[in-house]
């Protein structure tokens, strides 16, 4: 970290002052270069006169981390931040180490805390278990300098955190927390972060198997965002609301919010969500009106868009190889499922799990269909024990029935 006499030393450059033109009538030279090189220490008057000729105030000098500091330092994090992938490690890693000499002499201010919001972040996702503390302490600058929406926006981290981790009862806890906290010190949130609010207590709701609260809460926010024109999630919303629906059979208010979340495409144009309504549509037709014909042609969308968005080509392999299974293609259906490696890490929510774990059961089944049991139940028994802590749905009885189908096989 920098002494005193290397911040005189520095701004004294910035500002292109020779030590002479810095001392001018009132130091030497030689006092100025021994003050610089922390051999000597100068007194309140000198300082504040190095201050003023520098244009900044004494106690500016006096910290070890100057405001200019921090500014230049975020501006530098930021950029680095905004172009890293979010699950790439090494370089999360570098935002941290960059970050970390800083720490302990961050002052009371907004950069203060977006810094330590990046450095939680980064140490995250690098694999570091110390990112609460600094989000906490976040968390407290952004309450102390009532910037709300920065402050609720930990808690959105914080929940994703626990979220990816499937502590759903935990992260439901916390949001309801924020919640009441909200309520009692009569914090003035913003009509886009109200609505956050309570998207995010109506996943978490569904995500712990209070179905009927969740889906409720899901249509109310849906209708808070059309009064308010803020449509922060909305495309999350629908799907997951269409998701509700299939699971209840009601595929008439399926048909609606998927017409809506059509309507709400052509007012964005955005590739992502189209993608989102392709692989909506292709489940919708595999798994409820078993029209698989129609989810080769929706899923077939999605792939043409693939390179063009950040979503994970699993979901092409995952829905298109369950549509040729089911067709009877096994053939294809194999060769397909053999590019269905992995569940994306951007898929948290149990509804989404369970679905792509029962795409990993119908690659199993067209494993067996092709007398390879060894292999068929070895995808089979990890979408189960991957699926056993969540909540139950059809889909789940999609996995469990598989695996124990292929065990029996193997078994006798």
């Amino acid at each position: 970290m920098d002494s005193l006499g290397m911040r005189i030393r520095k701004l004294r450059k910035e500002r292109k002052l020779t030590l002479e033109a810095l001392a001018a009538d009132r130091l030497t030279k030689g006092m100025l270069s021994q003050i610089e090189n922390d051999k000597a220490k100068p007194s309140m008057e000198s300082l504040d006169y190095i201050a003023e000729r520098l244009g900044v105030k004494a106690s500016e000098l006096l910290e070890q981390v100057t405001s200019s500091d921090i500014r230049h330092l975020l501006e530098q994090v930021e950029i680095m931040f905004a172009e890293v992938k979010f699950d790439d490690a090494d370089n999360h890693q570098q935002i941290v180490d960059i970050i970390h000499p800083y720490i302990d002499d961050l002052p009371l201010s907004y950069e203060a805390g977006r810094l330590l919001y990046i450095y939680a972040n980064a140490q995250y996702v690098a694999g570091l278990t110390t990112w609460e503390p600094p989000l906490q302490q976040a968390r407290q600058i952004f309450k102390e300098i009532n910037l709300w929406s920065h402050w609720f926006k930990t808690y959105m981290l914080q929940l994703g955190i626990l979220s990816e981790n499937r502590l759903y009862e935990e992260a439901y806890r916390c949001i309801l927390q924020v919640k009441e906290e909200v309520a009692r010190e009569n914090y003035q949130l913003d009509s886009r972060d109200t609505g956050k609010l309570s998207y995010y207590i109506s996943i978490f709701q569904l995500a712990i198997g209070e179905h009927e609260a969740g889906k409720k809460l899901i249509n109310e926010t849906i209708e808070h965002a059309h009064q308010n024109q803020l449509f922060y999630h909305i495309d999350d919303l629908y799907r997951i609301g269409s998701y509700c629906a299939m699971i209840d059979g009601d595929f008439e208010q399926a048909d609606q919010m998927m017409m809506k979340l059509e309507q709400y495409r052509i007012f964005v144009e955005q590739d992502d969500v189209d993608a989102f309504i392709y692989v909506l549509k292709s489940h919708y037709y595999n798994n409820y009106t078993h029209e698989y014909e129609k989810a080769l042609v929706e899923i077939e969308h999605f792939n043409a868009l693939t390179d063009s968005t950040k979503l994970n080509k699993n979901f092409y392999y995952a829905e298109k190889g369950k549509s040729l299974y089911l067709l009877g293609r096994y053939t294809e259906s194999l060769a397909t499922f053999t590019h269905f490696t992995e569940i994306p890490i951007s898929v948290s929510h149990p509804y989404d799990l369970l679905s792509m774990n029962e795409c990993f059961s119908y690659k199993a089944l067209c494993y067996a269909q092709f007398g390879k049991l060894t292999t068929a139940y070895e995808i089979a028994k990890k979408a189960y024990l991957d699926s056993k802590d969540l909540i139950d749905l059809p889909y789940k009885q999609k996995i469990e029935e598989t695996y124990f189908t292929i065990k029996a096989q193997i078994d006798s």
